[in-house]
């Protein structure tokens, strides 16, 4: 567990994506100091994780500032950086599952440097196959959406994929559909990287169930 309190800064990919994909990071989000001070207004929040709770910034990124980006389902947010803007040096970097045809230049650019820099990479449902087309997960061990797994095999047989609903390769965090990306950033959270007592009070509030483990693996 990290005794700095530092902010974490938080990267999340969500242009073109379906909405459920990143909604993990609501529910990382609700261990940060912000949403302590929130909540507490309503909810008397315990004090002593107040020192416990870091501080997190989110940057949503998209290709341009200038115009509303898309995201399902008919959902036009409003992006708060670019690619070519985007910190590298982040402590987490999600990244949504957009179809195929949607690779922008820059948000290659964007993976290949954050990568270099950035604690942990996370992606969800298909944008396991958007780090493989950006060439960086080359050796690793990784899975994607289960529909997409023989495409990804055959596109990207340079990487080792898993038919699991999440599989961790040093700092990457590959999840398969988006119920998957949910159950793994469950597990991230119970890592080691938070207070646990913080974590499984937040998680039954959401009720996840304290003690209950979210990793396993599919089943026929």
């Amino acid at each position: 567990m990290s005794t700095s309190m530092k902010t974490l800064q938080i990267g999340v990919m969500l242009e073109s994506v379906q909405l459920s994909d990143i909604v993990g990071m609501d529910i990382l989000g609700s261990i940060s100091k912000e949403y302590f001070d929130f909540a507490n207004t309503s909810f008397p929040i315990p004090k002593h994780f107040f020192a416990l709770a870091h501080p997190m910034k989110f940057h949503y990124i998209a290709s341009s500032l200038s115009e509303p980006a898309f995201m399902t389902p008919s959902l036009n947010f409003k992006p708060t950086v670019t690619y070519e803007d985007c910190p590298r040096d982040l402590d987490i970097l999600l990244i949504g599952g957009p179809l195929p045809t949607h690779r922008p230049a820059a948000a290659d650019v964007f993976m290949k440097e954050a990568v270099e820099k950035t604690e942990v990479i996370m992606s969800v449902c298909i944008g396991g196959l958007w780090l493989a087309d950006a060439g960086v997960l080359k050796g690793k061990n990784a899975t994607t959406n289960r529909e997409a797994l023989e495409l990804a095999k055959k596109t990207h047989p340079e990487v080792e994929w898993k038919d699991e609903k999440w599989v961790v390769d040093g700092k990457f965090w590959t999840a398969g559909g988006a119920g998957c990306g949910v159950d793994m950033i469950v597990e991230y959270m119970r890592s080691g990287r938070f207070d646990k007592e913080m974590v499984e009070y937040t998680l039954k509030g959401l009720q996840f169930g304290v003690g209950e483990r979210a990793s396993r693996f599919y089943k026929d």
